[in-house]
């Protein structure tokens, strides 16, 4: 099977190694592929995103490193890009002009409605999580969560982007503020809503070992239910571990290649080696 990982940053934004370093450990790993991905919610940036004054600069070095080690591996260049409605989006037409090989299209953060002010930071520690739970959605789980997933869909049926990163984040710190039941008719539901636009968009799902890399999760992203739905519509999948430092670059992955076949999967799609024949290729995983 190709070993890849779109999904990887550096010192460029949130990571802790060099994307040299990086490119380093992909080759000691004996991987096909890497890809690297600093965030971006361009024009704008928090402390964890790329500056807007390096994008050329992030572009350019990753570019470097492609022609310097083209001879062993191949390197993708692109961006983990949020969506905030109004503010930034993942879509080709506001990063275009960076030319990456692919977006990765993320909700990190979920702005409150007109009742609430505010941003909830999904992703953040159980601490903030639950401090913008309270401080954006009153402490009212059911809401926030269905607002994450009305944001996923619109995301997803709105923006020209490639991958989606990490589907359900919004599990990241559940299992420690318990917000949430995901055996709830009505989470199902949501998810069932979000495969449905999901595999209208033909958009690839990422199977992200990110969360159990740094241990807020004993599973991936998407869970077992939600990846089995995505499955039986058709939609493709990916590898990543949503690596921010060099030693996690396969970080569980025979846990995510068990969910696929669990799942039903026996084939995982990878960026094409001519995209003149389409954007991605399948290979076999069995």
């Amino acid at each position: 099977m190709k070993k890849c990982n779109y999904h990887t940053h550096t010192l460029f934004c949130d990571g802790t190694d060099s994307a040299a370093d990086m490119v380093e450990a992909t080759i000691r790993e004996h991987m096909d592929e890497i890809g690297f991905s600093a965030h971006g919610a361009w024009p704008f940036a928090t402390k964890w995103h790329l500056d807007p004054t390096r994008y050329t600069e992030y572009r350019d070095a990753i570019r470097a490193l492609a022609m310097k080690y083209a001879q062993t591996i191949r390197i993708r260049y692109g961006f983990e890009a949020d969506y905030i409605p109004g503010i930034t989006a993942p879509d080709s037409s506001i990063y275009s002009r960076f030319e990456p090989d692919y977006l990765i299209g993320s909700v990190h953060l979920l702005a409150g409605d007109k009742k609430n002010s505010g941003v909830w930071s999904v992703d953040g520690p159980a601490e903030e999580v639950a401090e913008g739970l309270a401080d954006v959605f009153a402490n009212n789980g059911k809401r926030a969560v269905q607002k994450y997933w009305h944001t996923v869909r619109e995301m997803v049926a709105s923006c020209d982007f490639d991958i989606i990163g990490h589907l359900d984040l919004v599990r990241k710190r559940n299992g420690v503020l318990h917000f949430f039941d995901e055996s709830d008719p009505w989470y199902r539901r949501e998810l069932m809503e979000t495969v449905k636009t999901i595999a209208r968009s033909g958009k690839i799902v990422e199977l992200n070992t990110g969360g159990m890399a740094r241990k807020a999760l004993d599973g991936i992203y998407p869970s077992d239910p939600l990846l089995s739905m995505l499955y039986r519509r058709g939609v493709p999948v990916t590898f990543s571990s949503d690596a921010h430092r060099s030693a996690d670059l396969t970080f569980a992955y025979d846990t995510a290649l068990d969910a696929a076949r669990r799942a039903g999967y026996r084939e995982i799609a990878l960026l094409a080696t001519n995209p003149a024949r389409g954007k991605f290729e399948c290979y076999q995983i069995c």
